[in-house]
């Protein structure tokens, strides 16, 4: 099936492919890891400090914004360039439904692995947090594997189904995604101060279980890969 040629395409550039979110990766665990060096000459109280506030840091998360971006150039730039080369729709949604999984699947593993030799080793030896944080699970293992795989495999699919609107509509989309984005945080605010019991409500979506979240994360991560498999997509 052609489908593989639009794997070896994404592949070519190997910067792109590994080399970007790999790097984003190792220059926020140096940066955590200098932080605990610095933190550690303080003494023992500020490290308890630092490593209770460094369960909230995102910086494991460095890693989406290469990844959203590898979203962004599988529509932008593979997308036409498969069209031209006379493969179908459906073949590159079928080969680039692999790249996206395989990404899923290695990074996921890569930051599961990550954070259970961090909690083995009380932090590498500085009580510091990467891996081991409130956004990659609280619970067990196989949690943090789950959680972390949808959330990565959604922005995939959001870069591409960002990329595939912009070709559809232009800067109409732009304009008008900015537009209703702003409303609804102006829609919050407003809530938040003018309507009693409004942030007890907020704070309750906010803080439901971890079935529910890895709910609402899918459900994005459906509606983004359904995007941008829209036949109406335009290439210029």
């Amino acid at each position: 099936m052609r489908a593989r040629n639009v794997i070896d395409m994404h592949l070519v550039n190997r910067m792109q492919a590994f080399g970007w979110p790999l790097f984003a990766v190792v220059f926020a665990f140096a940066i955590i890891l200098s932080v605990g060096l610095i933190v550690g000459s303080l003494g023992p109280a500020a490290q308890v400090g630092m490593n209770e506030g460094m369960q909230w840091n995102g910086a494991i998360f460095a890693l989406l914004g290469p990844l959203i971006g590898y979203g962004f150039t599988s529509m932008g730039q593979y997308f036409p360039l498969a069209l031209g080369l006379g493969l179908t729709r459906r073949e590159f949604a079928a080969g680039l439904s692999a790249v996206f999984l395989g990404n899923a699947v290695a990074y996921s593993v890569l930051i599961t692995i990550g954070k259970t030799i961090e909690k083995a080793t009380d932090g590498f030896g500085l009580h510091v947090r990467f891996f081991d944080v409130f956004y990659t699970g609280t619970g067990a293992s196989w949690q943090t594997l789950v959680q972390t795989f949808l959330l990565i495999l959604t922005v995939l699919y959001l870069g591409a189904a960002i990329t595939a609107a912009f070709l559809r509509f232009g800067q109409v989309f732009l304009w008008g995604a900015g537009a209703v984005l702003a409303l609804i945080a102006l829609g919050i605010i407003a809530g938040a101060i003018l309507l009693d019991g409004f942030g007890r409500a907020l704070l309750d979506v906010l803080t439901m279980g971890w079935g529910s979240w890895m709910a609402v994360i899918a459900v994005l991560g459906l509606l983004s890969a359904a995007a941008w498999l829209v036949r109406r997509t335009q290439v210029s």
